[in-house]
């Protein structure tokens, strides 16, 4: 599989179990959706993704400050590098603003075409991308409520996202949410703007 960039075909099926999280159980936003993977697939799908995070660690494509999946760093470094900013700027008599944006399924979200793009962009090719790109495509799930009495969907395409999981989480979150520092002037006054990333989730 690794030397030919090819993602078997028989392992491309995922059973989708709906863990309940919180609030109206009757809301199927309030579920965790849960893939069930074939045992031998879990193998690649802890190697290719360290991989893939390896280059991006060791070609120093993530941005200094995303925090979220990422060893040695955790909310304690954004929150102390955010009010640092914050400080700083009012002490130097400047703008200090605050946008927080969250990105509401995320994950359920990520476009194949981008995710791919991207990849490409940061030196990611040959077999390697070749077998990234045979792993998102054919992939089929179906959604399983009860086993006992029959309960279950039928098996759809997957056309965006991807299941989660925590091997894959990394790779996928940093590549897509990679962003960096700037500043403006507005009304010629500076306004300094940091972006510090973290998931909640």
């Amino acid at each position: 599989m690794l030397a030919l960039g090819i993602y078997p075909e028989r392992l491309k099926f995922s059973l989708i179990k709906p863990i309940y999280k919180s609030g109206d159980k009757s809301s199927a936003s309030n579920y965790r959706p849960i893939s069930l993977l074939p045992a031998f697939s879990k193998i690649f799908e802890k190697v290719i993704p360290k991989r893939l995070f390896d280059h991006l660690n060791n070609n120093v494509i993530l941005n200094e400050h995303q925090y979220d999946f990422r060893s040695e760093v955790s909310t304690e470094n954004a929150s102390y590098i955010l009010l640092n900013e914050i400080l700083s700027a009012l002490n130097n008599k400047q703008m200090v603003g605050g946008i927080f944006c969250d990105l509401h399924k995320a994950f359920d979200c990520i476009n194949h075409a981008v995710l791919l793009g991207k990849m490409k962009f940061y030196g990611v090719s040959g077999k390697f991308y070749n077998l990234v790109k045979s792993y998102l495509d054919g992939r089929y799930q179906k959604v399983i409520l009860s086993r006992n009495n029959g309960i279950e969907s039928t098996w759809e395409k997957i056309k965006q996202g991807y299941h989660r999981d925590q091997f894959w989480d990394p790779f996928f979150s940093n590549l897509f949410k990679r962003l960096a520092k700037f500043s403006i002037h507005w009304n010629q006054n500076p306004f300094v703007c940091g972006r510090y990333q973290y998931n909640s989730n």
